[in-house]
């Protein structure tokens, strides 16, 4: 009998084979690793405690639950960033069909806690919890979504998204679980994970200059001039958490309504009460804000 181990090594074994046959020609990527510098908010990083205060939640972890707003690694690597390739003026980055990208609410928590997306992309919602959730979503130039998901629902697709927009994701049962979809307009995105390294699959990108784009949410973002040769990029980025970002981690649109985000009274499709007001009175507040 084989044991798992023998099997491991035979897999090991044929894939290295097979990628000495194949050579190191095909493999083309923008990479690179993000960090951060500075003092991050105690806010920012601290425990959940109303998991803690929450039966339902509580009992769904072993561990504390804490806060995603800043996720960094031993050495300040920076997680959760969004890593984009800008389409240039009057040019079209065209890509394959995107498979539905996937939000899961497990633990009481959003998983992933940011999902960049293409326009058009349908975003599956799940219920992973045997507990009540409640998707909520707060667009300005998509449609928004407010459904109740109790235990076992079918998913719910928030998408496709028409417009490019950062869209805040919340939970009107659980006020702690927030995600961000991120809607660009071409397929050439990553996230950094807890190592703060990214790869982008440059397939289909034609070579050239272009523009890498970095967001989180919390400090905005910055951009960087790349040179993409043979489908291959390297760069690199820090964040400050002195320094002012150069955009607002949600959009201009969403910072300008954030203080109408109040309760309107007006009843959503489970029957529950919509927390963000009309589209048309977020859009003629935005203006007014100009």
């Amino acid at each position: 009998m084989i044991q798992k181990t023998q099997i491991r090594t035979l897999n090991w074994i044929v894939g290295a084979a097979l990628s000495a046959a194949m050579g190191t020609a095909c493999v083309a990527d923008i990479t690179g690793k993000v960090t951060l510098t500075g003092k991050v908010a105690d806010a920012d990083q601290a425990e959940i405690t109303a998991v803690k205060a929450n039966t339902e939640c509580a009992k769904l972890h072993k561990d504390p639950v804490f806060m995603e707003t800043v996720v960094t690694g031993n050495k300040d690597e920076l997680a959760n960033v969004i890593v984009s390739i800008k389409t240039p003026q009057g040019k079209e980055l065209k890509g394959g069909k995107a498979p539905a990208a996937v939000l899961d609410q497990k633990g009481c928590v959003y998983a992933p806690h940011v999902v960049p997306v293409m326009v058009g992309q349908p975003v599956l919602t799940k219920n992973s919890d045997p507990t009540l959730h409640n998707v909520h979503t707060l667009p300005i130039d998509n449609n928004p979504v407010n459904k109740g998901m109790p235990g076992g629902a079918a998913p719910i697709n928030l998408g496709p998204f028409p417009t490019v927009e950062n869209i805040k994701v919340k939970c009107d049962v659980h006020p702690w679980m927030v995600a961000y979809i991120r809607v660009l307009d071409n397929p050439f995105f990553a996230t950094t994970d807890e190592t703060g390294t990214f790869k982008i699959d440059t397939t289909g990108l034609p070579d050239g200059d272009y523009e890498l784009v970095f967001w989180h949410e919390k400090f905005g973002e910055q951009t960087k001039k790349i040179s993409v040769k043979g489908g291959k990029a390297e760069a690199t980025a820090v964040f400050d958490t002195k320094k002012k970002a150069e955009a607002p981690a949600g959009g201009i649109k969403e910072t300008k309504v954030a203080a109408l985000m109040t309760n309107s009274g007006q009843k959503c499709e489970d029957g529950s009460c919509c927390e963000a007001p009309s589209k048309a009175a977020a859009l003629l507040t935005a203006a007014k804000a100009k």
